[in-house]
């Protein structure tokens, strides 16, 4: 919902008195010239979207919001690793190429429970928000932890607005894809009083969206290095392994609401109380088939170019195929207790009082749909044109195999299951002194901040096991059981063409939830030699230790004590702060210790420490970091400022890096001599034990630190035209690289030894360097209605140097191993972005065309079943919106996102193959299109 009369909210919950007045945002350049006034005033380097920018265009997200500011990336996949699906509306955010964002609401800390320390931006309603501001180089007064940035999302006071406000919007949205149209719906209620007992306030908004979206996929397996391709025999030819395509359908439901109590008993009390909640639901089917896959393509006409296959007729037996449902429901709660009092002219008291939740419950659920292998590499053969960049031609011929029902069988299953969940309490006290006759001190700020923080994650591994083959029990095919199944055809394929072929599925009916789940595959499993292995979950998540696919249950528990002075200046034309920051940290985690057995002959200290025993430990470690910060304004003119920032930051480690859980393994000895020499390759039984060894996280790892400088000129030309630049590099240390150099002692049943340990260690420092520039404009200077146009642009640039990429689970092998690989930017960090917009803006009516563009970039070290690196393409997108103000209280319009249907494409790198570069995925997504009517009264 785009409000025309609620001003933002000018203070964060620090309590600053650097207010900047906001003007009353009517339309597009109100809005331009509140954004523009906010960004000159502030004291840090800062750059804000107000409330009705973010309902100009169709940013149906958070996310989608930030990637109008300068310098801020978004991404376009749910999770890091799953380089198969992307997220229509966005997900994940860089700040400057960095990822280690801080998040907050109202300058308090905001947090989900599946991100650990991070929010889910694509989880809160933009309907809610009053305006977005972030921070890019901090000062002593904001909360520490934004090595990258902070993001901060403010909503609604009532005392923003002078006058009562109603307001409410309603919206009608389709994707051309999913062809489901789709309700939203917002409402704000805000008013104030007089009473006996001091000016009171009350302010309501609620918000209710619903969308699907759907993406098709194409799919080319990774390449292998291959000497044995027919036609091609001795020579080194890189070939992919095998084909295939998929559907995704999202069913996105996000719910919030925003209530706020204001009440000024006199002219120097104001007390607020504040409550905010989201509710975001996410429900995924998805079906996918694919040819044979491996490094052992084969087949007949095979075409070469430059040491690559580019087409022929490949070969195939059999398809794969998979029924998937993901169920990911969030929902976040934070309320919030303000007082502010003035005792006297120069003296400024805050106090505050947080509390705050979230969980994330997620379920994964897949039924594995192969064809009946046909014994004849011929019967489901298919012809191949690689072609670059573009879409692969892959062409069938027609079969009755791959819609015929009786060919099918249930082979497979698979589920995931978590439940997680955080929550915090912060206090934060700030004081001001404001000199009256000073030359140059303007005010003194101080203040003490505690925050009691706690998280718990519980998930377990992906569960995969056979259900029905035919080597073990036989294969029960669709035809015979009673579980309903579908034909898909894969209609409007990349939006107008056809699939390679139509596919046999389970209906959703007989998987989209537990119950159904198992059911169905109770009713058709079979049991035989060896098979099938397929076994329903307990529901205990403690069952799980912490492996390359989940990490069992990690309790994580982080106080922190901070303080902070700073001195706010002001002599001639330098203003600015000055001030330090000093925080201590607290982490408490616990996890599973287990000790796997060992057959150690003659040596029961031994056999006592490795008894295949487990056990849970809590781990504690503290640090103390200092902060100082500069922020130094110069104004060349009054239209004029030259700008100059520094200052020390720090992101301290995501939970699964701490969680102190670990599987110590014995490496087995034959004593000689006294001598534990190593055990022979093949034998089973020693007599000593020659190293211990062990894979954990460590609780011991501190933040990631820099030292980060800016340098920025900004030329206001006029209240809503301005053109700006900037210069910032940001020196790291301590990245959480994985690390073969410790040995950490470790006590069982009695016995202790020391252990060899591979975890994250501090380690190594970089950098991290950049520009960006930002034009603002409308053409006043053109006769007519030209003046009515105007346009905005943005361009950043970042490079990086000696940086290291962090395994995010520990845990997995693939990881720990790929994230140390040499040669790799920084995952998330796109060289060159941009973004760009044409407007038209008349009292009447409203116009505007968007584009943003992000260079290619390192999307996971690891990627999701292939383990190999995977990179996000060049990417465009094109969006839209026209206004029509029918009068000064309705607003009626069309918004459409991806006009141009922009492709979106995955590379990988299979690097032990030194294949280079290779296209995975092309996938074509939903363009969208949504009618809206905006009301106040």
């Amino acid at each position: 919902m785009a409000l025309s009369a609620a001003p933002a909210q000018s203070q964060n919950a620090s309590g600053s008195s650097s207010q900047v007045e906001e003007v009353v945002v009517t339309g597009l350049r109100e809005q331009l010239k509140s954004s523009q006034a906010r960004k000159a005033e502030a004291e840090e380097l800062l750059d804000s979207i107000t409330a009705s920018d973010i309902g100009a265009l169709p940013d149906r997200s958070v996310t989608e919001v930030l990637q109008r500011i300068p310098g801020l990336a978004i991404g376009r996949v749910p999770e890091a690793r799953d380089a198969d699906r992307i997220a229509v509306e966005g997900a994940g955010v860089t700040v400057r190429g960095l990822s280690w964002v801080r998040s907050e609401l109202n300058g308090r800390s905001a947090f989900s429970a599946k991100e650990s320390r991070a929010l889910g931006f694509e989880d809160i309603p933009p309907e809610l928000m009053a305006a977005v501001d972030v921070y890019k180089n901090p000062s002593a007064a904001l909360i520490e932890g934004g090595m990258a940035g902070v993001v901060d999302l403010r909503t609604r006071l009532p005392f923003d607005s002078p006058d009562r406000v109603l307001a409410a919007s309603a919206e009608y949205a389709v994707g051309d894809l999913a062809n489901k149209e789709r309700p939203s719906g917002s409402f704000l209620y805000s008013d104030r009083w007089n009473t006996g007992i001091g000016e009171m306030g009350f302010l309501i908004s609620s918000s209710a969206s619903q969308l699907t979206t759907q993406t098709h996929t194409l799919h080319v397996d990774r390449y292998y290095a291959r000497t044995n391709l027919p036609g091609y025999e001795g020579q080194t030819v890189f070939a992919p392994g095998g084909i295939g395509w998929r559907e995704l359908t999202v069913d996105r439901e996000r719910l919030g609401g925003s209530l706020a109590l204001q009440w000024r008993p006199s002219d120097t009390v104001d007390v607020s109380l504040q409550y905010f909640m989201a509710d975001a639901t996410f429900e995924q089917n998805e079906n996918a088939s694919w040819s044979e896959q491996g490094n052992a393509l084969t087949g007949s006409n095979l075409q070469v170019a430059n040491g690559y296959l580019v087409g022929g007729r490949i070969a195939n037996s059999f398809f794969a195929g998979s029924a998937r449902y993901n169920e990911r429901e969030s929902t976040n709660h934070d309320a919030a207790l303000h007082l502010t009092w003035h005792p006297g002219e120069r003296w400024r008291f805050d106090l505050d009082v947080q509390r705050a939740f979230a969980d994330a419950d997620i379920m994964d659920l897949t039924l594995g749909s192969p064809t009946v292998d046909q014994g004849n590499p011929d019967a489901l053969a298919f012809d191949l044109r690689l072609n670059g960049s573009n879409e692969p031609r892959i062409g069938m011929a027609p079969n009755s195999v791959m819609t015929d029902p009786d060919q099918h069988y249930y082979g497979w299953a698979m589920d995931h299951y978590e439940k997680n969940d955080a929550d915090a309490w912060a206090y934060r006290a700030d004081g001001e002194y404001t000199f009256d006759n000073s030359d140059w001190m303007d005010r003194i700020r101080f203040g003490i901040r505690h925050e009691n923080y706690s998280s718990t994650t519980r998930e377990t591994g992906y569960r995969w096991g056979t259900v029905a083959q035919n080597w073990g029990g036989g294969d029960t095919r669709f035809g015979d059981a009673s579980v309903p199944y579908i034909q898909q055809g894969f209609s409007d394929w990349f939006h107008g063409g056809q699939a390679p072929s139509a596919y046999v599925f389970p209906h959703s009916s007989a998987y989209s939830g537990r119950a159904a789940f198992e059911s169905t595959i109770h009713s058709v499993e079979t049991f035989g030699t060896n098979c099938c292995d397929w076994m329903p979950w307990n529901g205990d998540f403690a069952d799980t230790t912490p492996g390359n696919d989940g990490l069992g249950v990690n309790t994580q528990n982080q106080k922190t004590w901070a303080g902070y002075v700073a001195a706010h200046f002001g002599k001639n034309k330098f203003d600015g702060n000055v001030g330090v920051r000093v925080v201590r940290t607290e982490n408490l985690g616990t996890g599973l210790l287990t000790f796997s057995g060992a057959d150690v002959v003659g040596s029961p200290d031994e056999s006592a420490f490795a008894n295949g025993a487990s056990y849970e430990a809590t781990d504690e470690n503290t640090y103390t970091d200092v902060l100082p910060s500069l922020n130094l304004r110069y104004k060349v003119r009054d239209d004029v400022f030259l700008r100059f920032a520094v200052a020390r930051s720090l992101s301290r480690p995501d939970f699964p890096l701490l969680l102190p859980a670990i599987n110590v393994t014995a490496k087995l000895g034959l004593m000689s001599n006294g001598v534990c020499n190593e055990l022979p390759e093949g034998a089973k039984i020693g007599t000593c034990v020659y190293q211990y060894n062990g894979f954990a996280g460590n609780p011991d790892l501190e933040p990631m630190r820099s030292w980060q400088y800016d340098v920025s000129a900004e030329w206001y030309i006029n209240p809503t035209n301005s053109l700006t630049g900037a210069i910032f590099y940001k020196q790291l240390e301590g990245f959480m690289e994985t690390s073969l150099n410790s040995t950490v002692d470790y006590t069982n049943n009695g016995q202790t030894r020391s252990v060899r340990v591979l975890r994250p260690e501090n380690q190594g420092s970089g950098y991290v360097q950049g520009f960006e520039v930002a034009y603002n404009s409308f053409f006043d200077f053109l006769p007519g209605f030209g003046k009515n146009f105007g346009a905005r642009a943005a361009f950043t640039y970042v490079e990086s140097g000696g940086t290291r990429n962090i395994a995010a689970n520990p845990y997995d092998e693939n990881q720990r191993d790929n994230s140390a690989l040499d040669g790799y930017p920084l995952e998330g960090l796109s060289k060159t972005s941009y973004n760009a917009e044409l407007y038209y803006s008349t009292q009447r009516f409203e116009a505007r065309l968007a584009y943003n563009w992000r260079e290619r970039y390192v999307l996971t070290m690891a990627a999701a079943n292939l383990n190999i690196p995977a990179w996000a393409d060049d990417y465009g997108q094109l969006d839209g919106s026209v206004t029509w103000n029918v009068s000064q209280k309705l607003k009626v319009g069309l918004q459409a996102v991806n006009l141009t249907d922009a492709p979106y494409r995955i590379l990988v790198d299979n690097f032990v193959d030194n294949t280079g570069l290779t296209y995975h995925n092309w996938v074509s997504a939903d363009r969208r299109y949504n009618v809206f009517v905006r009301a106040s009264f």
